[in-house]
């Protein structure tokens, strides 16, 4: 129901034509709808908050549909639904993008090398950056945007590249110090114009693009 003050501003503003309200209520022109309105106590960013109380509404709809099938019908809509079906819907691409991408590397290089354990000896590096560029996350940051993750798919083949030209080099030169000691200073200048290249996206007024930055950068590094 509408309180009096609401029902005074609509008066005030103007509901138009499709709209009327009637015993404090507000209806469609031709009565067949009602409107009401919930102001959550979190706002659409928080989506793990908002999460709940999306799933007790889509809860409470679904009921109601049911009781009063084919009498009436319940339908919601609003920002936070909105935001936690985009946060659901984010999180299940990174998954897919990042499995599909190192499924599609593994089947390449095990063909390329003729050996199993070699791409499994590739990735190592990568996942050590992926994880130490997660927990340096969780120390500085209280929430991670879902969307900075998302480019996890992309740096497999950023940081691939350094362990791949190690091997290449390995490969064709059995004195390992000597390798080490060529490619060290190239690898580490390479890896720091990356990183530094991601990090300017901190000074962009935007969270999803600084957590970005931040990930991506320590990811190379690491």
């Amino acid at each position: 129901m509408v309180s009096f003050i609401g029902l005074k501003k609509l008066e005030t503003l103007g509901i138009g034509d499709q709209f009327k309200i009637k015993n404090g209520f507000l209806l469609s022109k031709d009565e067949q709808n009602v409107l009401l309105f919930l102001t959550p106590t979190y706002g659409t960013g928080k989506t793990d908050e908002n999460a709940v109380f999306v799933e007790t509404l889509n809860l409470i709809k679904d009921s109601l549909n049911t009781t009063f099938k084919n009498k009436a019908s319940l339908e919601v809509y609003g920002g936070v639904l909105v935001a936690v079906a985009n946060a659901k819907q984010i999180k299940l691409d990174v998954q897919y993008t990042v499995g599909i991408a190192m499924a599609i590397l593994l089947l390449i290089f095990a063909f390329f090398y003729r050996k199993v354990q070699i791409p499994l000896v590739l990735f190592v590096p990568t996942l050590f950056g992926g994880l130490l560029s997660i927990a340096s996350l969780f120390l500085i940051r209280t929430q991670i945007s879902a969307i900075s993750l998302g480019i996890g798919s992309v740096l497999l083949g950023v940081t691939l590249d350094y362990s791949l030209h190690i091997l290449t080099h390995l490969r064709n030169n059995a004195d390992v110090k000597a390798l080490y000691k060529d490619v060290t200073k190239p690898i580490l200048m390479s890896s720091l114009t990356t990183a530094m290249a991601f990090l300017c996206l901190i000074f962009i007024k935007s969270q999803a693009l600084q957590d970005l930055g931040i990930f991506a950068a320590i990811s190379v590094l690491g």
